[in-house]
């Protein structure tokens, strides 16, 4: 049971962590390269391209990062939760600190 928690579990973490570089990569490659396009528009006052190249990539790459500590917990939450109840007792994990 804990070889197959452990392939689901990398899994999961791998797909979180391909989507969300997906997301980054859009977001870095994309902006730019349509910033002149997206000037025609203003957001708060500025052309949306400058406003998104300045601030609205910022803002994404911490949601970003918020976005994969809280998939990140859950998923170690529900591994742990997966080898404690099997057969075999509970997982050690060290701790950290």
């Amino acid at each position: 049971m804990h070889e197959q928690a452990r392939y689901t579990f990398w899994l999961k973490t791998r797909r979180c962590t391909l989507g969300l570089l997906g997301v980054w990569l859009l977001v870095t490659l994309a902006v730019p390269w349509f910033a002149r396009e997206l000037d025609r528009y203003s957001f708060l006052g500025f052309p949306l391209g400058y406003w998104l190249a300045s601030e609205g990539a910022l803002l994404v790459y911490i949601a970003l990062i918020a976005l994969y500590v809280g998939v990140m917990d859950r998923l170690e939450a529900s591994l742990l939760a997966r080898t404690a109840a099997a057969p075999g007792g509970p997982a050690t994990v060290p701790e950290q600190g």
